[in-house]
This record gives structure tokens, sequence and C-alpha cells, in this order.
């Protein structure tokens, strides 16, 4: 892609207008979802972080994620302590 520069010029300036940025991704709900599926596999969120930045119950997630083939990690320390703590919200 010729004009990937683009890309790689957006990196830099969301490291020094991270805030900026961030709310450029989130007017494009399309793109915010594919950012959040690329974290989740490569380990950097779990899901119940990606579900909370998604706007979605884990349980929805966990359906989209049946529907495009993604596999489920088992749950770790920090889905348990989100899951945790939206209990104790109720």
């Amino acid at each position: 892609m010729e004009e990937l520069w683009i890309v790689k010029e957006f990196e830099k300036v969301a490291e020094v207008m991270p805030e900026r940025a961030l709310n450029l991704i989130k007017k494009d709900p399309d793109l915010l979802k594919e950012i959040v599926i690329s974290a989740y596999l490569d380990g950097i969120i779990s899901l119940g972080k990606a579900a909370e930045v998604l706007g979605v119950t884990r349980e929805e997630l966990i359906e989209e994620f049946k529907k495009r083939g993604i596999p489920i990690r088992a749950p770790d320390r920090e889905d348990v302590l989100s899951e945790v703590d939206v209990i104790t919200c109720l």
C-alpha cells in the first residue's frame, strides 16, 4: 500500500497526542472493533477488557468471536478481577 507512511506517522502523532488519536479511532466503531480484537489476539488485553472497551457484554463478544472463528482464551487474573468488580457494583 503506497500510503502506509500515513499510518506510521499517525503512530508517532498518537504518542504525542494519545487522547486526540483515541477520539479519532472511537469515531469509527468498525476500526475500534478491529483494533480491540487485534489487541485481544496479541494477548495485550483480556476478553473482559475487550468487551468493556467495545461496550458489550463478555457473552456478546464471545458470540462475535465464535462467528469469526476467533479462539477464546481461558480467563486470566484480569478477567476474574473485572468480573468481581462488576458483581460488587450490583
